[in-house]
């Protein structure tokens, strides 16, 4: 099912105030994390696990396989999971990287993470593995992801061409089949460039509804 990112996820309580806020030094955005100017706890985290990624986007927010390839260690992941409950966990926790399906142990990642008492994992992806791999988003759903956060700029393969540096639309679409028959809700996540894909917003919302009607029947 296609669903509203809003309605899965757990915000924190009007009065929830940020615990162990770092002190201020530099000020905001300097400091990292939430410093004591914070009013509000912090209801999701994003877990970067890999700087690996099998597309090469010609625009990269994370600038993933421009470095050394290097995954965060279980171990690693363990520490940060143990943070986060100390600093007022469980949070909503996105899994993303570069691309987190690159990893063979995102199952073992996620049972760390229930282990240390999270209940909510937001895939974020591109649907290339989901797609290809026969039994793979089966598995993803036995694992405990809660929700796929799915890549997706538009209906047309121009677009992804420019954005993505090839045709994915067909793949996108073979993605969403699989998640939706392994149970796991999709949201459809657009990267919007003027020129490029501002125009297919509209038809992006259209297929949206579409795909929520068909869950409905």
């Amino acid at each position: 099912s296609v669903v509203p990112a809003a309605s899965l996820m757990e915000a924190p309580a009007p009065e929830a105030e940020p615990v162990r806020a770092q002190p201020v030094e530099k000020g905001c955005p300097y400091d990292c994390g939430l410093c004591q100017n914070h009013e509000r706890d912090g209801c999701c985290v994003l877990l970067e696990l890999t700087n690996r990624c099998n597309l090469r986007c010609p625009v990269c927010f994370a600038s993933a396989g421009e470095q050394k390839p290097f995954d965060l260690s279980l171990e690693e992941i363990g520490k940060q999971y143990d943070l986060l409950m100390e600093r007022g966990g469980p949070f909503n926790i996105q899994l993303s990287g570069g691309e987190p399906t690159m990893r063979s142990d995102l199952d073992q990642i996620i049972s760390l993470g229930r282990e240390k008492g999270f209940s909510f994992f937001q895939l974020n992806t591109n649907g290339i593995r989901l797609a290809n791999e026969e039994g793979y988003a089966e598995h993803l759903a036995k694992a405990g992801v809660s929700v796929a956060f799915l890549q997706f700029d538009g209906l047309d393969d121009a677009i992804y061409r420019t954005l993505r540096g090839a045709d994915l639309l067909e793949t996108k679409l073979r993605a969403i089949d699989r998640c939706k028959a392994a149970g796991i809700p999709v949201v459809l996540v657009p990267t919007v460039a003027p020129g490029v894909n501002d125009h297919a917003l509209g038809d992006i919302l259209k297929f949206d509804g579409e795909l929520e009607d068909s869950d409905e029947e």
